[in-house]
């Protein structure tokens, strides 16, 4: 992960005071307009599109919801963000009681933060959105395509769960595309505004990067409470990041699915306590319906350069923990592209097996249209709403993955999919090989 100063970027678009009189005048080649031309078209009608205003390649973008089924970018530097919330500078909630003002405080603040990090809402490639009730979905993904600028169509995945801080109806974390020239060495997060969130030492978005990447599956390990249980979880996940050759410095955000919720600052207290002498990275916290005192985290980081490795995706597990057919402890990506999917729903089928089924034949679609497969699968995210979309994921996921190289995963049940009689909803990040 690297460490950068707070970002001075004071805007987008052309310098001022440019003289056009001034520009080279270009001959056009008029085939090679017509060829360019008619490429993009057939791009497009294949349900891909190339973003006007960054290297993001979208799958299946969608006018009227303003989302994709999928975005592709390139081994560039990544933008995570920590959860935002709909605090002000002082870091009060905004509007108790109403969705569209916390909504836009919300994109305002992540906007901010992105801005951080030398970029902007034009670069999202995922939103993670978390919702407090599930009959807010259709408006806040209205609500979203709105306060998005014009030709983003990022990919989104809603979820229903109970938030960390009383009245807040919604809280959100993004991935975005930074600017090369934000990444000057490893190691560090970007500071935000403390009235943002009320740790001072928090950072509000990490930079992951261009060159090797890992992500980490989520481990639960036991304890006699929950902060007990998140110590030993974090100590094990630190183990990890010591196998592969990294440490704390290098963590670029820390994602935790706790039951209670409501203890979720104790647990942010106990994840910050790894990070003692330098910034904390960004956290986000979500709900978990499990029994009690149950704390499962994953991490993203990256990683020492290993120049002797062929593979673009490595699969493997550290000495110490088994690996599993159905999911990896570590995924380690060397070089390639990212694919990042939204939020992909079981809907349609006779029965909870058939709809995971379709499920997963639309996550086929997007991996082909991208120019990934099944072998290059790095982080799943699977959550189910009832026990019928888990059974239907279980049934069915090994069908189409490749028992030595499954994705990273995390299982999580949750109150709703954001959308009502739908039992699971599945996202997805993968490598596009060069």
């Amino acid at each position: 992960m690297i460490i950068l100063k707070r970002s001075v970027y004071g805007g987008v678009g052309c310098p001022s005071g440019v003289n056009f009189n001034r520009m080279k005048r270009v001959t056009l080649h008029y085939p090679l307009v017509f060829l360019m031309v008619f490429l993009g078209l057939v791009l497009e009608s294949k349900g891909q599109f190339q973003s006007k205003t960054s290297d993001i390649r979208y799958i299946e973008p969608n006018e009227e919801t303003g989302t994709s089924l999928g975005t592709v970018v390139g081994d560039v530097p990544l933008a995570f963000t920590d959860q935002i919330f709909p605090f002000d500078a002082n870091g009060s909630l905004v509007g108790s009681s109403d969705l569209k003002v916390q909504l836009t405080q919300v994109i305002k603040n992540l906007e901010g933060a992105l801005e951080a990090a030398g970029t902007d809402l034009s670069k999202l490639l995922r939103l993670n959105v978390y919702l407090q009730k599930e009959e807010h979905s259709k408006p806040v993904r209205k609500l979203i395509k709105e306060l998005l600028p014009e030709g983003a169509f990022p990919a989104i995945t809603l979820i229903v769960a109970n938030q960390p801080r009383e009245k807040v109806l919604l809280t959100m974390d993004a991935i975005a595309v930074a600017p090369m020239t934000s990444v000057s060495s490893r190691g560090v997060n970007l500071p935000f505004s403390k009235g943002l969130y009320e740790k001072t030492n928090r950072a509000a978005v990490a930079v992951l990067p261009a060159g090797r990447k890992v992500f980490i599956a989520g481990q639960a390990e036991p304890g006699k409470d929950l902060l007990e249980a998140s110590d030993k979880t974090m100590q094990n996940l630190f183990a990890t990041l010591a196998y592969i050759g990294a440490s704390a410095s290098d963590v670029v955000q820390v994602k935790a699915f706790i039951n209670p919720i409501e203890d979720a600052a104790a647990v942010e207290k106990v994840i910050a306590a790894f990070f003692r002498g330098q910034q904390v990275p960004p956290i986000v916290m979500v709900e978990w319906l499990v029994e009690e005192n149950k704390a499962e985290i994953e991490l993203v980081a990256s990683a020492p350069e290993h120049y002797n490795d062929k593979e673009a995706v490595s699969y493997y597990a550290p000495p110490w923990m088994i690996q599993a057919t159905t999911y990896s402890r570590i995924v380690d990506i060397k070089k390639g592209r990212l694919l990042f999917t939204s939020g992909l729903y079981a809907e349609e089928g006779k029965d909870a097996e058939e709809k995971a089924r379709n499920l997963f034949g639309t996550l086929s679609r997007i991996l082909e249209k991208a120019g990934s497969s099944y072998d290059h699968l790095v982080k799943a995210s699977y959550y189910p709403s009832h026990e019928k979309g888990r059974e239907g994921l279980m049934k069915v996921r090994t069908e189409f993955y490749n028992p030595e190289r499954p994705p990273v995963a995390s299982l999580i049940r949750i109150q709703g999919t954001g959308h009502e009689g739908i039992y699971l909803n599945v996202d997805m990040v993968a490598v596009v090989p060069d």
